[in-house]
């Protein structure tokens, strides 16, 4: 395999749960060296349910790609390895609450004074200022305070009450927000040879996507109201013989493509219905992907899990764990000409990698690792 896209970037990665570990595992996936660094009892997504022989389907999702060291920070001489790892390193990634990293004495003038280069990225709830900086936050909060959980209700009944999202859509937004703002951070050293400081909010990143807020400033309307009252009612899930379809018809030649298929002179909500009750989900499919208009079936994972568009842009790839074997996992979602991601390497065991990083980053000899280990240091 050729050169990767982040090919000598060293990232140490303090973050838990979700946000913090999908944008580092991509950095991972992108050829980055990725230094996962734990409590001594790992971080809390080791334990998330279900455990299948010790390990969680959660954790192991998000935390590819990454070497596992654990190292207590609360301990002066755990702390000052991580203060001699930054030395040498290109990235420092956390997702803990705003000021952990000041109290723990590693916050952003310390790092930028051990290295000028350090890029050092946060992501927290509420951001590292403001009058809600020191609340704490999970995917839930982000989306309820960012207004997401409101505009949600829209989609299912807009007179009941607000709707959770689910696959931690306000922990994967914020993840990703931060991973765009470290490829720019290294772009900007690139060219100043000065790192920054990157702070990525919950709330800010899931408010920075969300297009009703622009239709509620111009017209107290949200993006799904609007949707519904330009005519688009026609669109939207539909059930067929045997399960549903989603197609998407705007106005213009889009809907004209299908009224003509119908041979009808107007399309009605009523209409499209019988016209697709009458039929499998396959036909439907078929007829209107063949004249143009968007749409899909609407599968269950496993008919996911087998659908050869996905397997033909590798979407699922094996994993060889060291406990559980071979496992699926999504792939990487990102296409490349030159520098293709993999996203195979397992998420590392607990301390998997401690021998190997502190020997060659520290210099550490195998006494000194047993001596900080029997201390509580690693």
């Amino acid at each position: 395999m050729g050169m990767k896209a982040l090919e000598g970037i060293r990232v140490l990665d303090l973050t838990h749960a979700h946000a913090g570990p999908i944008c580092t595992m991509y950095m991972g996936a992108m050829g980055a060296e990725v230094i996962k660094i734990e409590p001594l009892w790992g971080e809390m997504t080791r334990m998330s349910p279900p455990l299948i022989d010790g390990q969680s389907p959660y954790f192991l999702f998000v935390d590819r790609c990454k070497k596992g060291v654990t190292l207590n920070l609360k301990d002066p001489r755990g702390n000052e390895m991580f203060r001699e790892m930054v030395k040498g390193a290109d990235v420092v990634v956390d997702n803990f609450s705003a000021g952990t990293m000041d109290r723990l004495g590693l916050g952003w003038e310390t790092l930028k004074a051990l290295n000028s280069g350090i890029i050092f990225a946060s992501i927290s709830g509420f951001g590292q200022y403001g009058p809600w900086s020191d609340r704490r936050s999970f995917d839930p909060i982000a989306q309820a305070a960012s207004g997401y959980m409101w505009t949600m209700k829209d989609a299912i009944d807009p007179e009941g009450p607000p709707v959770q999202a689910t696959e931690a859509i306000a922990d994967t937004i914020p993840g990703f927000t931060c991973l765009i703002g470290i490829l720019a951070a290294l772009n900007h050293r690139n060219r100043t040879g000065r790192g920054q400081r990157i702070d990525v909010a919950q709330m800010d990143s899931m408010i920075g996507v969300m297009q009703s807020f622009s239709f509620w400033g111009l017209a107290r309307t949200t993006f799904r109201a609007a949707s519904r009252s330009r005519g688009v009612r026609i669109s939207g899930l539909h059930r067929a013989t045997d399960g549903y379809v989603m197609f998407s018809l705007q106005a213009g030649r889009i809907t004209d493509w299908f009224r003509e298929k119908l041979d009808v002179e107007e399309l009605t909500r009523e209409l499209v219905e019988g016209w697709v009750a009458e039929r499998t989900v396959k036909e439907v499919v078929d007829i209107l992907a063949e004249i143009g208009v968007p749409v899909a079936p609407v599968m269950n994972l496993d008919e996911v899990l087998a659908n050869e568009h996905a397997h033909a842009r590798e979407m699922f790839v094996k994993v060889d764990h060291p406990v559980l074997g071979e496992i699926t996992e999504p792939g990487f979602a990102i296409k490349f000409s030159e520098t293709k991601g993999d996203i195979t390497t397992p998420a590392p065991l607990l301390g998997q990698h401690n021998a190997e990083v502190y020997t060659e980053l520290l210099g550490l000899s195998k006494d000194d690792l047993e001596g900080l280990r029997k201390d509580g240091v690693i």
